[in-house]
C-alpha cells in the first residue's frame, strides 16, 4: 500500500513539474518580444559571414543555403529563414514596414522600436496551420520564418542578431 501511495505521489509531482514548466502562448509571445527588444538594444555583432552584396553575423548552427539578388536563404537545422535586403536603405528606413503593414493589422504581436539610429519592428502572426509567421526587420534588412510557440523566443533572438548585424557592401 505504501508503495502505491509513493508511486501516485511521484506521478503527481512529475505531472506538476512538467505542467509548471510549460510556457503559455502569451508567455511565449512576451518572451519573444523581450528577445527582440534586447537584441535591438545590444551592440551590433561583428559579421562572421561575407556574401556578394553583404556581410552579417550568423549564430552557431545557421548557414547560408543560397544567395540571390537581394535575397538570402538561411537554414538552421530543418528550419528555413529568408533574408530580404535593400543595400541602399539606411537602418532608419521604413521601406519594409510600408509593405508589412498588412501583417501588422492581424498580428498576435506587433512591436516597433524607433530611434534616431534605426527603425526596427517585429511582427508575429498565426498561419492557418497553427505555425507562426515571424518577421524581424531593422532598416533595409528583413528576416522571416515559420516557427512554433516553443521555438519562438530562440528564433526571434537569433533573427534579431542577424538583421542587427547586416552590413551592405
Amino acid at each position: 500500500m505504501t508503495m502505491k501511495v509513493w508511486q501516485v505521489g511521484t506521478a503527481l509531482y512529475l505531472l506538476l513539474l512538467v505542467t509548471g514548466c510549460t510556457v503559455t502562448n502569451e508567455e511565449a509571445l512576451e518572451l519573444g518580444y523581450q528577445a527582440f527588444k534586447t537584441g535591438v538594444e545590444k551592440e551590433q555583432q561583428d559579421s562572421n559571414t561575407e556574401l556578394t552584396m553583404l556581410e552579417l553575423y550568423l549564430p552557431r548552427g545557421f548557414e547560408v543555403l543560397e544567395e540571390l539578388d537581394y535575397n538570402v536563404q538561411i537554414q538552421s537545422r530543418d528550419q528555413l529563414f529568408l533574408l530580404f535586403h535593400s543595400p541602399t536603405e539606411l537602418p532608419t528606413s521604413n521601406i519594409h514596414l510600408q509593405r508589412d503593414m498588412e501583417y501588422a493589422g492581424g498580428a498576435l504581436l506587433y512591436e516597433l522600436i524607433e530611434s534616431n539610429k534605426q527603425l526596427a519592428y517585429l511582427i508575429v502572426s498565426e498561419e492557418e496551420d497553427g505555425r507562426l509567421f515571424v518577421i524581424t526587420t531593422i532598416g533595409g534588412a528583413k528576416l522571416s520564418t515559420l516557427t512554433t510557440y516553443k521555438d519562438l523566443e530562440d528564433n526571434i533572438g537569433a533573427m534579431t542578431e542577424i538583421v542587427h548585424s547586416y552590413r551592405p557592401k
